[in-house]
């Protein structure tokens, strides 16, 4: 019986038949966002933390489609793909690589081990990876990259200033933004930000609201009254979530309000970077 027979097929309570996909991808605050896009369009999903435990889901689910991540902890995505192709299980199975590289070494030996598609992740929000599902499950998608080109007029030397006292959101979006050329500040509290500021040079700034020294709309409206500071593009990066509250922060001058909860780093990424294109 060809592999393909034996895939599971899942039933919903009204027993129609749901693609079965497993998503292998070590990101947490990523693989959720997929996740859930994928559920939410009738998707059975399956998600690993690592790349043993994707591999074993992978034998045990015998999925539709697999997404995988390259770089995970334990068992790497190269590692993966190898073993699916001793095995014979490729190209047959579908897998989709979803990385942040886009080395050509590497985008050549993941499509030679019979890798559907290749998706860079900063060039594809949650919803573009599950259009991109629907069209390999679909039986389109030969074997290619698929990268939109990045917005064109980022400049490498561009210095941002992230005015952030949760830790872990300023490492993750430092890291992203450094990937990706830019220079970057990071301030805890309003005092430190102002001293950065006084160094000029800064090209856009990114602005949580609760901050341990300062209301963040306080600080805004101060930078958009300061004739030194005030066509610089300021972005709200906050929980606090309610309209009176985005309206607030819009009419104080910023130029977008993010809901930290909604987006990933790339979306940021990506936000930013149209800022400064159409500061250009």
């Amino acid at each position: 019986m060809p592999d393909s027979a034996r895939r599971r097929s899942k039933k919903d309570a009204s027993g129609d038949t749901k693609k079965h996909i497993v998503l292998v991808e070590d990101e947490t605050m990523l693989s959720n966002l997929i996740e859930a896009k994928l559920v939410e369009n009738g998707y059975a999903v399956k998600v690993a933390r690592d790349g043993k435990e994707g591999l074993t889901l992978i034998h045990a689910e015998k999925p539709d489609l697999v997404l995988l991540d390259l770089l995970l902890p334990g068992l790497n995505g190269f590692k993966i793909l190898e073993t699916l192709s001793e095995e014979k299980l490729l190209p047959e199975l579908a897998v989709v690589v979803i990385s942040n590289s886009g080395q050509q070494v590497e985008v050549e030996r993941a499509l030679k081990l019979g890798v559907r598609d290749y998706l860079i992740k900063i060039n594809f929000t949650p919803h573009e990876v599950l259009e991109k599902v629907e069209q390999v499950l679909a039986g389109g998608s030969p074997q290619k990259i698929s990268k939109k080109s990045s917005l064109e007029v980022r400049s490498p030397s561009s210095h941002i200033l992230i005015i952030e006292d949760d830790l872990i959101l300023v490492e993750l979006l430092e890291s992203k933004f450094r990937q990706h050329g830019y220079r970057i500040s990071r301030a805890f509290n309003v005092a430190e930000a102002r001293l950065i500021l006084k160094g000029g040079d800064v090209d856009l700034i990114l602005l949580d609201i609760i901050l341990p020294d300062m209301d963040g709309f306080m600080f805004l409206s101060e930078l958009k009254r300061d004739a030194s500071f005030k066509g610089i593009p300021v972005m709200v990066i906050s929980n606090l979530g309610q309209k009176e509250e985005i309206e607030k922060g819009l009419k104080a001058g910023a130029v977008d309000y993010i809901i930290k909860a909604n987006v990933l780093p790339t979306e940021i990424l990506k936000k930013v970077e149209a800022v400064l294109t159409d500061k250009k």
